[in-house]
């Protein structure tokens, strides 16, 4: 834990504390901050404070900066299932379970993530500059999206991988169980996708979006699909298909059905199944594919759409 000790000059006299931290320890919010007060890692002259508190002139400010690894709970039984798909010295290729985001969404996320793995993984990322506690991330899923996601060890296999995904290079594959039969066995959505507040529809507004897609098995107006998105906007195919009126099953976020006769879909079932790119090490394009997670192949098997 990082302490740091201030005390209140003239021209901060007035300031509430929060927003006093803010401006002296500019990597971290206000925001954070508050919840620090909150949380008792804020004192003033030895007492603990409320964030709205004002400091005073001469005041002494001391405020403990825990690290994640002090306020995060459970990272054991929420980590031990990833899956090392591939690893060498400069990346690190996993199979991300499902219910597991990738990084903190905010500075004081005291949910567990795929980054606390990393950092117990990896413990020389301690040694690393690594920005907002995100190492070397090229790429995200998210929280309830299963499969195969890249993680580069340093800072120049980040910025080749990052780059590729940028000129779209990377070849992505999805696959997902959705709602109703298709007429036709393969095809492709185009169609622009906004993005709101982290909703995404189909608008005029949004930005160019290609999503092409094969039929790999239908029955009982339930059908099981590989996904290629060409664009990687927020949400692509989860808003595509939606579009379509053919929603993956389990997302409540768009429009898809949360149980069938009775037996409830705890999460959309979408799986990032393999990921192909240059391995600039290597000298030679890799593929990699993750395993279907075990609810994933239940509903195949539930709905007799198994392959």
């Amino acid at each position: 834990m990082e302490k740091k000790v201030f005390v209140v000059e003239k021209n901060d006299d007035g300031y509430r504390v929060d927003k006093y931290l803010a401006y002296k320890i500019k990597e971290y919010s206000r925001e954070f901050f508050k919840v620090l007060c909150k949380k008792r890692y804020v004192k003033i002259n030895n007492n603990f404070v409320e964030p709205d508190t004002r400091v005073k002139t001469g005041d002494i400010v001391e405020v403990h900066i825990p690290e994640r690894s002090e306020y995060t709970v459970g990272v054991e039984n929420k980590i031990s299932n990833i899956k090392v798909i591939y690893e060498d010295s400069d990346l690190i290729v996993l199979n991300k379970p499902p219910f597991l985001k990738v990084h903190p969404a905010k500075k004081f996320d005291t949910e567990v993530t795929l980054v606390d793995w990393l950092y117990k993984y990896c413990p020389q990322s301690k040694n690393e500059n690594w920005f907002l506690e995100r190492p070397f991330l090229v790429h995200r899923l998210d929280k309830d999206t299963s499969g195969v996601i890249v993680v580069a060890k340093n800072s120049q296999a980040q910025y080749l991988i990052a780059k590729q995904f940028q000129n779209r290079e990377v070849k992505k594959v999805y696959r997902a169980i959705v709602v109703g039969s298709f007429d036709v066995l393969q095809g492709e959505i185009v169609a622009p996708v906004h993005v709101v507040k982290n909703v995404s529809k189909v608008s005029n507004l949004g930005k160019n979006a290609l999503t092409k897609f094969k039929v790999l098995s239908s029955k009982n107006n339930f059908s099981y699909l590989e996904l290629y998105p060409v664009t990687g906007r927020t949400h692509q195919i989860r808003t595509h298909l939606s579009f379509i009126n053919h929603p993956v099953i389990g997302d409540k976020k768009y429009g898809g059905v949360t149980d069938i006769a009775g037996k409830l879909i705890p999460r959309y079932m979408l799986h990032a199944y393999s990921i192909k790119f240059y391995h600039f090490r290597r000298a030679e394009w890799v593929k990699f594919t993750a395993e279907l997670p075990e609810d994933f192949k239940f509903f195949l098997s539930y709905l007799s759409l198994e392959v």
